[in-house]
């Protein structure tokens, strides 16, 4: 799958072949269980609103708190538009509204009181945009306030994949400086797509960057089981470490081994192109699937070192290429998979997907009713959904959602390929 399988841009964006979601426990490729038997034992709906705080003036307060996933219907309420190909959104965490979005082509955009305000970092010319490529990610450090400084990832004229350091002169200002300093370097030659390049701070300190395995299609030179390669991982690394451009975490599963890359925290993904971490220390990683399965792998810290995520030994629960598989690796099993509908049986076209687009546990304040929500998307259908205890919602139509992020308030944001930044709320029906 090229979309991250088929490319990132509206002019290549097809309508795509459906997948259904299947919740955790369900045999792959099987009919889902009937609505019915799946909400028996959730409370019945109760009476609620919905609306958006900037609607009622003041956060949500709603009794919908205890409504069943399956009467909830996610909505959109636009923020602001005339972004250009944005892939995500984030905060900087430091108490302002300023929003901070990241165009493709190498821009990073504030957003305030829903009007684009300015460019906080320019360096379009550093980057290789198209299709898969671009500036792909964007963390602030933890302490932002007093150290204002942030990274970014982008794919550079050889297809690298490079991580950068920037500052602010302070952590109000309107802009940052121009001139950073490369970090990590991760080699991607030859084909331009599965770069993931997603990056974002763990609950422990330390940075975390998931990288796609390589490009083309089915992992031709086995990056995400090679241990020696950076490729289909999930790096953690010590960015903040005095006097080094990073450090390498002591408890970091391979840092004494002779035979893997002392980066690499788990392996075995093919494209992890959006993931989060929930308030709780999970990480919630959505990894684009080839041609028949997507799926979402949870993993909390206190086991998450060393595991391997099964790419291209498996795609979803199904074998991908028994000659990569061994008896003697436990593979994860994802939390959920996503079948695509032209190629596995009794796919629900309704709930069909073909580009996963991971996102976020809700864990704001407006939206009671939505909290310890996970909502993700699919680029390709254009259609986001919510998904709790193991229940997945009907799906809400975001043509070419391209990436999730939340506010300092943890409140839910996506943006869109087509420019729109807009705000995630619900209704009940």
């Amino acid at each position: 799958m090229t979309v991250l399988r088929r490319a990132l841009v509206p002019t290549l964006a097809a309508a795509a072949a459906a997948v259904s979601l299947v919740a955790l426990g369900e045999p792959v490729g099987a009919a889902p269980a009937p609505l019915a038997a799946r909400a028996a034992a959730a409370p019945a709906a109760l009476p609620a609103t919905g609306l958006p705080s900037a609607v009622a003036g003041r956060a949500v307060v709603s009794p919908a708190a205890l409504t069943p996933i399956l009467n909830i219907r996610l909505t959109t309420h636009l923020v602001t538009s005339g972004l250009v190909a944005p892939v995500l959104v984030t905060s900087a965490n430091d108490g302002s509204s300023r929003l901070f979005v990241v165009e493709q082509a190498g821009r990073i955009r504030t957003v305030e009181n829903g009007v684009i305000t300015g460019t906080f970092l320019d360096i379009r010319g550093l980057v290789r945009s198209g299709n898969e490529q671009g500036m792909l990610g964007l963390a602030f450090d933890p302490q932002f306030v007093t150290t204002p400084r942030f990274w970014v990832t982008y794919t550079r004229a050889d297809g690298a994949l490079v991580l950068a350091r920037y500052t602010a002169p302070s952590a109000a200002s309107a802009t940052a400086n121009p001139t950073g300093a490369a970090v990590l370097v991760v080699p991607h030659p030859t084909f331009a797509n599965h770069n993931g390049g997603y990056i974002g701070f763990g609950k422990d300190g330390y940075l975390y960057l998931g990288t796609g395995d390589g490009g083309s299609g089915g992992d031709p030179r086995n990056n995400a089981q090679n241990l020696r390669s950076l490729l289909g991982k999930m790096l953690r690394i010590d960015v903040r470490c005095a006097g080094h451009a990073y450090c390498v975490p002591p408890t970091n599963p391979f840092v004494r081994s002779t035979r893997a890359r002392h980066e690499i925290w788990m392996y075995g993904f093919r494209n992890p192109w959006r993931w989060s971490f929930d308030t709780n220390g999970a990480q919630w990683i959505g990894d684009v699937g080839q041609s028949r399965y997507e799926e979402v792998d949870v993993t909390v810290p206190s086991s998450a070192a060393g595991r391997n995520l099964g790419w291209s030994c498996r795609e979803g629960f199904a074998v991908y290429r028994a000659a990569r598989c061994s008896s003697r690796i436990t593979y994860t099993p994802p939390v959920l998979v996503l079948c695509h509908a032209d190629a596995v049986a009794r796919c629900r076209a309704s709930k069909s997907a073909e580009a996963l687009i991971g996102g976020f546990v809700y864990r704001g304040a407006a939206y009671p009713g939505l909290r310890g929500t996970y909502i993700m998307g699919d680029f390709s259908t254009g259609r986001i959904w919510p998904f709790k205890n193991k229940i997945h919602g009907s799906p809400t139509i975001l043509r070419q959602v391209s990436g999730f992020g939340i506010d300092d308030a943890h409140e839910l944001y996506a943006v869109t390929l087509s420019g729109a930044l807009v705000r995630i709320g619900y209704r009940v029906v």
